[in-house]
């Protein structure tokens, strides 16, 4: 448990560092300076941010992929509006072979064009989230395919999920907000 003295240093700290937004490294570089335990530092830091509204580095990432992977991926994503499982992102990465933390960038890039919040209210998880932790599930399971979808494999190692029904019926409606859980960071 930290000190008032040591939570008063590392914020101080974290916002002297985080000018003019925080970086990949922040948390271990102010643990070795202050000779804190990372994980108070992590606390204290996350407490700090979330009091004062800051985003992470994490949250300031900009999508690095190409333009043709943002389309693999959401044409994976998409189906699973409007609620999205939790750790779709991973699903998805695993389908197309892609790092996690690639596709959870597009996936907030596509959300941003969509006009749809970063996060759905949890409450649109209860039963998604109780369920996981009464049988003992850890962060990383993969979530199944939408309902009414099925993987169609290629002769590369990419596979695309799409809808049972024919491409060409989409209304054309806005679709609700929706939500994944962010990347573990080594951070």
């Amino acid at each position: 448990m930290p000190t008032p003295e040591q939570v008063a240093l590392v914020e101080a700290r974290y916002k002297e560092l985080a000018q003019p937004v925080e970086f990949d490294g922040i948390r271990t570089r102010i643990a070795h300076e202050l000779n804190i335990p990372k994980s108070a530092v992590k606390k204290i830091v996350k407490a700090l941010r979330e009091r004062e509204g800051l985003p992470s580095w994490w949250e300031v990432q900009p999508y690095r992929g190409n333009s043709e992977e943002l389309a693999k991926i959401r044409s994976l994503y998409e189906p699973f509006l409007p609620v999205p499982p939790i750790g779709v992102h991973r699903t998805i990465a695993q389908q197309l072979s892609l790092k996690p933390a690639l596709v959870y960038q597009a996936i907030r890039l596509i959300r941003q064009e969509l006009k749809l919040p970063q996060y759905n209210d949890p409450s649109l998880h209860t039963q998604e989230l109780t369920t996981g932790l009464q049988a003992g599930d850890n962060k990383q399971a993969v979530p199944a395919l939408p309902a009414g979808t099925m993987m169609v494999t290629s002769p590369t190692p990419e596979a695309v999920s799409l809808p049972r029904e024919s491409a060409g019926s989409g209304s054309g409606e806005s679709i609700p907000h929706a939500t994944e859980s962010q990347p573990t960071s080594e951070e």
